[in-house]
């Protein structure tokens, strides 16, 4: 067995505790844990065989062509989607993630923020700050008794599912490969995007970010939705065009959303736009957009804070650790 030099970047201040105690269990000729991101570590990435990376590090064709030696990539997230997995194949770089390590960690950080929107806990609590103690302006909405429309019936969206069966919602989904018993299991029904558009009084989405998910949700269908819905993004920003939940708000189709991700949140991240790139005019209009959501007391917005419980981080690098370790010993 060979013995590889590994790095971990973009690690929170939360995660390195818990690497430093796996990564005991490697057996490496040296290993890294940084704070900064890979594209911002390029020349301290090229002295590692593997590195590992979240969802902010961007490991495409401009930045393997800067690594000629590396040998794996071990992300810690569920999705690739910033990942350049066909690049990384032809140069036989493996690529391994994090199949499960929170379905239903998420899927209860979705319902609490469908909760949040509908009860307008947000607002209550920063009235109470203000020094206000008055319900005025403060009217929400009951869940009990109405339909949730889940947009991906995977593990994630498979519990929750059975949390808004618990609180008395009526549940309809949607699927491109559909499963009856399971539907009968748990309890819903099967219908088109178009369908559940149409039926939701609330909308949670649980898709990975592939180009057939790009903007699922966009100026054209919203217009679809039930006047008064609440829409929940806890999966990917693109999958959400953010034209349309302003537009949605502005036009009264939405009574509130619950935001996770957005579009452009590694560029958010960095606050910046402080990097080697010139930002765009794109760049610029997602920037403007997010601040025109992000003060809105409709809606609840957070900073891809759904995977992020003490539990969850240690399922994440335990799992990303034991990937390494067996490619290790394989090679």
């Amino acid at each position: 067995m060979n013995q590889f030099k590994i790095a971990f970047f973009g690690v929170k201040s939360w995660e390195r505790k818990i690497i430093e105690q796996e990564i005991i269990n490697l057996d490496a000729t040296g290993v890294g844990i940084f704070e900064a991101e890979l594209h911002e570590s390029i020349d301290l990435a090229k002295k590692y065989d593997i590195i590992s990376v979240f969802v902010y590090s961007h490991v495409n064709k401009e930045t393997l062509d800067k690594l000629p030696d590396l040998k794996m990539v071990a992300t810690r997230s569920t999705g690739t989607d910033h990942i350049d997995s066909k690049e990384c194949e032809k140069r036989n770089i493996v690529v391994m993630n994090v199949p499960t390590y929170g379905s239903n960690t998420v899927a209860e950080y979705t319902i609490a923020m469908l909760l949040a929107v509908a009860k307008r806990i947000v607002p209550a609590h920063q009235s109470v700050e203000e020094g206000e103690f008055s319900p005025e302006g403060l009217t929400g909405l009951d869940v009990f008794g109405k339909t949730l429309g889940v947009v991906g019936v995977g593990k994630i969206g498979q519990n929750v599912i059975k949390i808004a069966r618990g609180l008395g919602m009526k549940i309809i989904a949607v699927e491109r490969s559909r499963d009856e018993k399971l539907a009968k299991k748990l309890k819903f029904k099967y219908v088109t995007l178009e369908e559940c558009l149409v039926q939701s009084d609330f909308l949670t989405l649980h898709v990975p970010a592939v180009p057939e998910t790009r903007h699922l949700i966009n100026l054209k269908n919203i217009k679809l939705m039930k006047k008064g819905s609440i829409l929940i993004n806890t999966s990917r920003g693109k999958v959400v065009k953010t034209e349309a939940i302003i537009y949605g708000l502005a036009n009264k189709i939405l009574w509130g959303a619950g935001l996770d991700v957005t579009e452009d949140e590694d560029l958010l991240e960095s606050v910046a736009m402080v990097s080697s790139t010139r930002p765009t005019k794109d760049d610029l209009q997602e920037v403007l957009t997010y601040h025109l959501l992000r003060d809105r007391d409709d809606v609840v917005f957070t900073p891809h804070n759904a995977f992020n419980t003490k539990e969850a981080i240690g399922r994440i690098i335990k799992t990303t650790v034991e990937n390494i370790n067996s490619y290790c010993k394989a090679n």
